[in-house]
């Protein structure tokens, strides 16, 4: 029997679809259900009197989860396969009728390697909690698995990881009213961000054959939720920002780094709506404080930026 410790997860973006490339980021794996469907039909006829009599492999294909713990060596990487586009360290959602990028997924399980080629990201997680590690799942869709020695099968790389992990030590999420800069911190006790890329998946055709073509992204969502103690602040913030009838949106920026101040993540969300803020008594202990929004394009800023800034020594 093997163990998952030792499993190694690595990956690079793909120039074209439909050709794997060697990796060149070691992913910082905490977890992966990579797996492959194989759809098999059914005739429908008849002649079978107690069981189907036949299946017959009608397309394949592959889907599943990845976790991380946040790392500098994967950041870019994750945000440019996620969000599709970037100028100078700093990443955007792609734009309409923009393909996202593909990725090629090398998986060694205990030494045993498979391929994964033209991999696109579904949805990406950011969790970010205080005093904890910064914590990413991604949902992923892809198109085969390549055994070891097979036309296209890439091998492990040798990739080390030489920098700390991103932390929220350190972290802050600072809010303003949207249209004016995020300066004013909550003390909040975790921050989730979710971006679904409202992936269509390519229909099938006969120049596929068993395998899907590309998929592309629809109509994406940013979501952002976040707890906080309850407190006659939180009560002035709620009151202002959720249940007042004129309530504006909030604009929002979460910031973590690793033990270095020149390794930091910044995430700017410029017009959030919150569409939920509770506070109920659970119990005799604290209580909590709940809030819950989206992202919203206003036309005129992007609905959520990614800057990753590495230090230059």
């Amino acid at each position: 029997m093997k163990v998952g410790i030792g499993s190694i997860a690595q990956a690079k973006i793909q120039p074209t679809f439909g050709t794997s490339v060697a990796p060149d980021t070691k992913l910082n794996l905490a977890s992966e259900s990579l797996s492959v469907t194989r759809n098999h039909g059914d005739e429908g006829n008849l002649l079978a009197s107690k069981t189907p009599g036949r299946r017959d492999l009608l397309s394949i294909g592959v889907g599943g989860g990845m976790s991380f713990i946040l790392c500098p060596e994967m950041a870019d990487w994750l945000f440019l396969a996620a969000l599709g586009k970037v100028s100078s360290g700093v990443y955007t959602l792609a734009d309409c009728n923009t393909d996202l990028p593909l990725s090629t997924i090398v998986m060694s399980r205990a030494g045993v390697v498979k391929t994964y080629p033209d991999i696109t990201i579904r949805s990406l997680s950011i969790h970010a909690p205080a005093q904890d590690y910064v914590r990413i799942d991604i949902d992923v869709i892809g198109t085969k698995e390549i055994d070891a020695g097979d036309t296209g099968a890439q091998t492990v790389q040798t990739i080390s990881f030489t920098l700390p992990t991103y932390r929220c030590t350190a972290a802050t999420l600072k809010y303003g009213t949207a249209g004016s800069t995020a300066t004013t911190a909550l003390c909040v006790e975790n921050t989730d961000i979710t971006i679904d890329n409202g992936i269509e998946e390519a229909p099938a055709t006969y120049c596929r054959g068993l395998y899907a073509g590309r998929p592309a992204a629809g109509l994406r969502s940013v979501t952002v939720d976040f707890q906080l103690p309850f407190s006659s602040d939180t009560d002035t913030f709620r009151s202002t920002y959720y249940t007042d009838p004129d309530a504006p949106c909030l604009s929002l920026e979460l910031e973590f780094t690793t033990n270095n101040e020149d390794e930091k993540i910044t995430i700017e969300l410029p017009n959030v709506r919150l569409t939920n803020g509770d506070d109920p008594v659970g119990g005799s202990g604290i209580i909590e404080s709940s809030f819950s929004g989206e992202a919203l394009d206003d036309g005129a800023n992007e609905p959520i930026t990614v800057t990753v800034t590495h230090d230059a020594a």
